[in-house]
């Protein structure tokens, strides 16, 4: 999948480094072959004006969440988000945004996030999940509630999770039926319910929601 990425500086409110293929969304004042960058700020400007509000209350509720752990517990998590890029609707990219705490200050302050970008996990804007890697607990954004909480539910079988994992090994439908002893029409079904449930338009969206959310499997 195409993933590009960049490192954002908090102290200094500015972005540290950038792959050149986040030219491909950012444009190209985002990355310059002397390493300069411009200011953390300048990613407002390229996003939707009637998205800019929804997500500053997203990442203000991922700020207090974060800062609601224990310093130790600050680095042991993501936050991943579909949304767009482009000040025009018409021209807008819909991306999957992932960031990673790299470093703290000394009295726990964020320092240094890498953010991901890749392609979307939906097919709308949204879709805000954050990941606490040491517990595997899994906390998605409720517009209703405006609040994150822990996701108890959507949740693969066994058997959809085995069918997504060997398409993620290159496997087509005919090599995943014969590896588990089905025929192929039940993998189609398998494919389609996970498709339905996870809110996605295909296998790489599928797979890629699966790494990014790493959901337990439902025995």
């Amino acid at each position: 999948m195409d993933i590009d990425a960049y490192i954002i500086d908090f102290k200094n409110q500015r972005i540290l480094y950038a792959t050149k293929g986040c030219s491909t969304y950012f444009g190209d004042k985002v990355t310059s072959d002397k390493g300069s960058f411009p200011g953390i700020h300048f990613l407002d400007s390229i996003i939707p004006q009637k998205d800019l509000s929804e997500i500053s209350v997203i990442n203000s509720k991922v700020h207090d969440f974060f800062y609601s752990l224990p310093p130790k517990r600050r680095t042991s998590g993501y936050f991943t988000q579909d949304f767009r890029i482009g000040t025009s609707g018409k021209n807008s990219v819909l991306i999957n945004h992932k960031g990673t705490v790299l470093d703290l200050t000394e009295s726990g302050v964020l320092r240094l996030v890498l953010c991901i970008t890749s392609i979307p996990t939906s097919n709308k804007p949204g879709n805000a999940y954050i990941k606490m890697t040491d517990s595997q607990t899994v906390y998605g954004f409720m517009p209703s509630s405006q609040k994150f909480v822990e996701v108890k539910n959507q949740k693969l079988t066994s058997k959809a999770t085995k069918v997504l994992k060997l398409a993620g090994n290159g496997k087509n439908e005919t090599q995943i039926a014969r590896e588990l002893g089905i025929s192929v029409n039940t993998v189609k079904y398998h494919k389609k319910r996970i498709f339905a449930q996870l809110g996605v338009k295909n296998t790489a969206e599928a797979i890629h929601w699966m790494n990014n959310q790493k959901k337990l499997v439902k025995r």
